[in-house]
């Protein structure tokens, strides 16, 4: 009997030892949490650029509707005068330029601003359509359709029904200090073919 006890207790005793893991098993013991944490760093890195790059579009986007804005309201300025007030129309087309444009206008001789008053016009700048065709942090380039309602001023034609002229204009902008003023502005050609 004691042959057969030992037995049962050898055969117990191997049961009980575990095989020791495969090669494969050991692999994935350490790989499926490696690849896991793989996986969360690569989504928290991707997660991370998405977010900061959101604000980086946001911040341009909000520059961009900022230079539309002052864009808008600049050319508008420069479409309109009244010949009453010439030296105002003029000081305003003065204080939204630079460069060039504003050299030119601020050397408006008096001859010119005297034949600006006895044309008795009045002239009205509207924007109808605008966008920005290129920006960059001090550069924009703007595109606009502009109607422009011109009225005689005279006594003799206040009945007279204003002429309404439409005109497409590409503007260039710089900053300069925390303004956008215009570097240029030229009417761009209709091509009708």
């Amino acid at each position: 009997m004691s042959t057969t006890t030992e037995r049962r207790t050898e055969a117990s005793v191997v049961e009980l030892v575990p095989d020791p893991p495969s090669r494969r098993d050991r692999v994935l013991t350490w790989a499926l949490p490696l690849v896991a944490l793989c996986v969360l760093v690569a989504g928290g890195l991707t997660w991370w650029r998405a977010s900061g790059h959101d604000q980086e579009m946001v911040d341009e986007a909000a520059v961009r509707d900022r230079v539309l804005i002052v864009a808008t309201s600049h050319i508008e300025t420069l479409n309109s005068l009244d010949y009453r007030k010439v030296d105002e129309g003029l000081k305003g087309w003065v204080a939204v330029t630079t460069g060039t444009l504003h050299d030119q206008l601020t050397s408006v001789s008096e001859e010119d601003r005297k034949v600006l008053a006895e044309q008795e016009k009045i002239s009205t700048g509207s924007v109808m359509e605008a966008a920005v065709t290129e920006l960059d942090d001090d550069s924009a380039t703007v595109i606009a359709a502009v109607e422009i309602t011109v009225r005689d001023g005279s006594t003799s034609g206040e009945d007279a029904e204003p002429t309404v002229k439409r005109n497409r204009f590409a503007a260039d902008l710089v900053k300069v200090g925390d303004d956008w003023l215009l570097e240029s502005l030229e009417q761009v050609a209709v091509n009708m073919s």
